[in-house]
């Protein structure tokens, strides 16, 4: 059965993650493992014994906590439970804790919610910022005002490479939902005709009742990220996927920031986000 780390920090916020995590799970057989870090400042002047005692108090009054904040949200929505538990770890960097339990337990999934932020703090202050960034497990991104609803329509915006790859993990993905997959595809017009017939391909080998393929125009007056909330708001997806790099430097992370981190902050859609292999 796959596991879904699913992030809280207690915060209203929060929830919503939790939702599409419950939601979810109704459709597809998952374990959702709802995880909290614990930050816990050590003065120096503590000795180990002390700081031993204080960090299993704070760890068995936050898992009190934590799993009855999961009952109350399963009873006050009346989402048909899942197979779940709750955990608590002690860290200093939330996403960098998430990232290592999720490795740790084998978890196919992370969902963390987000509220949106500025450029500077997208890519240094936010939890989801960080784990779009770094984790190697699939990042599943669910906005403030994400509301309960089926999941039966995704949006995948593709640039071709490694496409039967990715094409393969979104297939894990969205076969257990029975949902239907519509895949886009952005180009400059000067090289419309040069990818037409690998586009043509790629359609006759993937479309299906349930699959279909959208070939799109970039002006090239307006950033690609434009033309992705244009078709998405015109979709009305259930969620979009991405696959975005993590091996850009510093510098590239401060001026050419990813656009699954823009899009992430920006889209009312949830997303998931793959880390792309890189050739």
């Amino acid at each position: 059965m796959n596991k879904i780390v699913v992030t809280t920090d207690f915060s209203v916020n929060s929830k919503k993650g939790i939702l599409f995590a419950m939601q979810l799970a109704t459709q597809t057989q998952c374990e959702l493992i709802f995880y909290n870090v614990v930050t816990i400042f050590r003065p120096s002047i503590w000795d180990n014994a002390y700081y031993n005692q204080f960090e299993s108090n704070e760890i068995e009054r936050s898992q009190k906590f934590l799993e009855k904040f999961i009952s109350d949200i399963y009873h006050q929505t009346k989402i048909k439970k899942a197979e779940y538990k709750c955990v608590c770890d002690v860290g200093i960097v939330a996403s960098n804790q998430i990232i290592e339990y999720a490795k740790t337990i084998n978890a196919k999934y992370i969902c963390v919610s987000t509220v949106g932020a500025g450029k500077l703090n997208q890519l240094f202050g936010t939890t989801a910022s960080e784990l779009i960034s770094f984790s190697p497990t699939p990042v599943i991104i669910v906005p403030k005002n994400y509301r309960v609803k089926p999941i039966n329509s995704i949006f995948f915006a593709s640039d071709f490479k490694n496409f039967d790859e990715e094409f393969k993990k979104i297939e894990t993905f969205i076969n257990p939902l029975e949902a239907k997959l519509n895949v886009y595809h952005y180009d400059y017009k000067s090289f419309f005709e040069m990818n037409k017939n690998k586009f043509s391909k790629l359609t006759k080998s993937h479309e299906s009742k349930n699959i279909k393929f959208y070939l799109r125009p970039l002006d090239s007056g307006k950033p690609l990220l434009d033309h992705l909330e244009k078709d998405i708001l015109k979709a009305k997806p259930s969620m979009v996927v991405l696959f975005t790099k993590q091996n850009r430097n510093w510098f590239s992370r401060l001026f050419l920031s990813s656009l699954s981190v823009e899009l992430a902050f920006d889209t009312k859609t949830p997303m998931l986000v793959f880390k792309k292999h890189i050739t």
